[in-house]
């Protein structure tokens, strides 16, 4: 019974901690999002668009420009490694964070649920092997 409750405090420890860290994390997307249509941008500010990681992993921002929505995909990964979007408006200094953290549950891929981007920026990131990664803004 000690291992299933250290185990238990610790999963409720990680809830706690993300929750603090992180207040703007959003699971679901945004009503009226689809991924219909979808394009990958390549004019990106800052950065490139899809990122190849230096272990292979690709992060992308995928778009629609029929539901001005956005979201990330991580591909040729494993399972466990993460991938989620942020959003700001394009002035700002700080962002939304987190926006449909997801992680890869078996295969090799996965999508975070469809943000709204009309009139903001966005990106998508993933993290693997403990390294983070970001595509440029778009």
């Amino acid at each position: 019974m000690g291992t299933q409750f250290r185990r238990l405090s610790c999963a409720l420890g990680v809830v706690v901690v993300v929750g603090a860290l992180c207040p703007a994390v959003s699971f679901a997307g945004d009503p009226d999002c689809s991924q219909e249509g979808p394009f990958t941008p390549f004019e990106t500010i800052d950065g490139d668009n899809p990122v190849t990681m230096q272990n292979g992993r690709v992060i992308e921002l995928r778009a629609s420009n029929k539901s001005k929505c956005a979201w990330g995909r991580i591909s040729y990964g494993t399972p466990g490694e993460e991938i989620w979007t942020d959003r700001k408006d394009p002035s700002a200094n700080s962002h939304e964070g987190f926006l449909g953290y997801t992680r890869i549950d078996s295969g090799s891929a996965k999508y975070t649920e469809a943000f709204k981007n009309d009139g903001k920026i966005m990106r998508a990131c993933g993290s693997s092997q403990g390294v983070i990664e970001c595509t440029g803004w778009f």
